[in-house]
């Protein structure tokens, strides 16, 4: 019996292991250049962000082709900016109140803040118009995307947040 136990947990331990050093993934690599759970939020003619649609998607910096994307959840582009046209790149974390946690849950939520976070670049355009295209990360690859734009584009990000 005392064989049998001994057996089982050197299986437990050595099964992940074995499955953890699979062959090498080629794309694990374009992976760490995808952002996941991102949001890009679209503007209206006049400007206005926030009367415009947004589309679920991914952010993806493409080593290869020198640019950032964003892709639809279906993988389908909606935009695309080459690095030599990003002029500037800004990071944004704000807090806002959770009202409507207060009102459904308890008032206490009004005493802690949701943080969202933006990437913005500032570009200019095939016809040399300049344009913004902002982006909504999740706060689990937010600081990634952030390194990842600095690293992929050679541009300082400017960080700004809110207290």
């Amino acid at each position: 019996m005392r064989k049998l136990l001994t057996a089982l947990t050197a299986l437990l331990f050595l099964v992940p292991l074995a499955l953890a050093q699979d062959a090498p993934d080629k794309n694990k690599k374009e992976d760490t250049h995808r952002f996941n759970k991102a949001e890009y939020l679209q503007g209206t003619a006049a400007g206005q962000v926030k009367a415009g649609s947004s589309i679920k998607g991914t952010l993806f910096f493409d080593p290869e082709n020198q640019s950032v994307q964003f892709l639809r959840e279906s993988g389908s582009p909606v935009i695309g900016i080459k690095f030599d046209a990003i002029k500037s790149i800004t990071y944004e974390k704000t807090n806002q109140p959770r009202y409507a946690a207060a009102v459904l849950v308890s008032p206490l939520f009004l005493l802690s803040h949701g943080k969202k976070h933006y990437l913005t670049f500032q570009y200019v355009d095939d016809s040399g118009q300049g344009k913004y295209a902002i982006v909504h990360l999740d706060k689990s690859n937010a600081r990634q995307a952030v390194a990842c734009a600095e690293a992929q584009t050679g541009k300082k990000v400017e960080q700004i947040e809110e207290k």
